[in-house]
């Protein structure tokens, strides 16, 4: 037996699996490469749960990327498994010949949720944006408005974007909240929708004109700045309709006429009216039921079963000066695809061929006077998880606009931003605005060569 064992090792020895990554996030989609193949064809790769028979696969495809068995040879090539939807756990890719089961090698990976280590800033001028889908005020996930308060709690959320939270709901959240250090005085919006705001910030203004988002004007400190949640349409949905068949003209047809219809209403009436404070800086966020284009192009073709799109809705946005906080942050999209539909609804309970997508956003702009910026952003959906959407954070902080130089703002770059750029070096200082404008030599640190660079500008 031991010599027969070292044969068979022998014979297939030249064979590799390799799949594109090690770790997976529940939803991406699986590159397989193989190489070194030696029979007569109609090979075959199956996705395992790690343990399991060879009979039991969870996924399959033949070596030419197909379930129709043309009795190919491929001695080498790649296939890909999209769209694909794999619980966290421990999977193997399995390698078999001649359309039978008898195993010719196999290959480990591991599939993770987003339950991540939060990143955490020391900056004290910064604030924490939450978009937030609790799917029908968290009676369907795990944990109830309970876990919803903790979480906010948890991570420290300064202004929430609610989907799917009914007013009644938004009123008993504020009360748990209360009960965590910070959160003692809250504020919210008294729509009857089911989109709604809590803020620690105070609520100047409401925008509320039974559309598909509500706004607020917001004081942070000594800044007032528009906050918008939004919540587009669910169907038709996309991403299914093209992996069903529908062709991309009608696609684009249909999020013409829904969601870009519905966001250009808030664009129109909230955010851009000359009557709601238009200059101000602005953070859109909400739950669009639509892609962006950003994970859309070429480069990402696999995860999106061979399509590459410019969705309406977010090519919109980003041509009129808003900008992806998340994408922003995590600029490769092969990286990190920050998926939020879907962690399972409940978690780790999916349909076996769902499509998984970025589909909810935290958006801004600029002001006239103010510039936000994001600092980190991050999807969360550590268990037990109360709703059928993944969350998205960002860390933003509002800096007020002035000359290159000028660091303590007061119209001039002379020897006073000096002073002032040396005792930020020898204090610490912890503000975000001012490391922005302290790093003069643009290379992520503060220290004597951003003074040097600072006198010398003065001197010339």
């Amino acid at each position: 037996m031991f010599l027969i064992i070292i044969l068979f090792t022998f014979l297939f020895s030249n064979v590799d699996i390799v799949t594109n990554k090690n770790i997976y996030m529940v939803g991406e989609h699986v590159e397989v490469y193989f190489s070194g193949l030696d029979s007569n064809g109609s090979d075959w790769l199956g996705i395992y749960e790690s343990g399991a028979l060879n009979e039991d696969y969870l996924y399959w495809l033949y070596t030419d990327g197909t379930q129709d068995d043309d009795n190919i040879y491929l001695e080498s090539g790649n296939i890909n498994f999209s769209p694909i939807t794999l619980g966290s756990g421990e999977y193997e890719i399995r390698l078999f010949y001649n359309d039978n089961y008898e195993l010719i090698f196999s290959s480990p990976f591991t599939i993770n949720d987003s339950c991540i280590d939060i990143p955490l800033s020391n900056f004290e001028d910064s604030f924490n944006v939450m978009t937030f889908n609790t799917w029908y005020s968290a009676q369907y996930g795990y944990g109830g408005l309970d876990r919803v308060s903790e979480i906010i709690a948890e991570l420290n959320i300064d202004i929430i974007g609610f989907q799917e939270t009914d007013s009644t709901s938004i009123i008993e959240i504020k009360s748990l909240l209360n009960n965590y250090e910070g959160y003692e005085q809250l504020y919210s919006t008294p729509s009857q929708s089911n989109i709604s705001i809590i803020s620690r910030f105070p609520i100047i203004d409401i925008y509320d004109y039974n559309l598909y988002g509500i706004g607020v004007d917001l004081l942070i400190n000594t800044d007032t700045i528009k906050f918008v949640s939004s919540h587009l349409s669910a169907y038709p949905y996309g991403p299914y309709d093209l992996y069903e068949g529908l062709s991309i003209d009608e696609v684009i047809e249909n999020e013409l006429s829904t969601r870009y219809l519905e966001n250009l209403d808030i664009y129109n009436q909230i955010i851009n009216s000359p009557l709601n404070n238009p200059h101000l800086s602005t953070i859109y966020v909400g739950d669009h039921n639509t892609p962006s284009t950003l994970d859309w192009d070429i480069n990402n073709i696999n995860q999106n079963f061979g399509f590459s799109l410019e969705w309406p809705v977010s090519q919109f946005l980003l041509s009129n000066n808003f900008e992806d906080s998340f994408r922003l942050i995590n600029p490769s999209v092969n990286i990190d695809l920050g998926l939020t539909w879907s962690p399972g609804y409940p978690k780790n309970n999916f349909d076996s061929w769902d499509v998984h997508d970025r589909i909810d956003m935290i958006y801004f702009r600029n002001g006239l006077n103010e510039n936000l910026n994001p600092i980190n952003s991050y999807i969360y959906d550590c268990d037990p998880w109360p709703s059928d959407h993944r969350a998205v954070i960002t860390e933003f902080s509002i800096c007020k606009n002035s000359d290159f130089g000028d660091i303590n703002y007061d119209g001039q770059t002379n020897v006073l931003d000096i002073i002032y750029l040396v005792n930020q070096i020898l204090y610490q200082n912890q503000s975000h605005c001012l490391y922005l404008k302290s790093d003069l030599d643009l290379n992520n640190q503060v220290n004597v060569l951003d003074v040097i660079q600072l006198v010398n500008f003065i001197l010339n």
